[in-house]
């Protein structure tokens, strides 16, 4: 993880740190997920990109 811009928390990359609860919103190339962000115990927004859905060549 990189350093935090200043009043900014640092959050985990890792997917297993993160408990998705329920779908909040859902786009045209990604779907946003309420979740717990474990190591914090903080309740967060998770956006998942569907790469698939946008068509992308990555």
């Amino acid at each position: 993880m990189g350093k935090p811009v200043s009043g900014r928390k640092s959050y985990p990359a890792s997917p297993t740190d993160y408990q998705l609860m329920e779908e909040i919103g859902d786009g045209a190339s990604a779907t946003v997920y309420r979740a717990i962000c474990i190591p914090f115990n903080e309740i967060v927004a998770v956006k998942c990109l569907d790469l698939d859905r946008c068509n992308s060549n990555l």
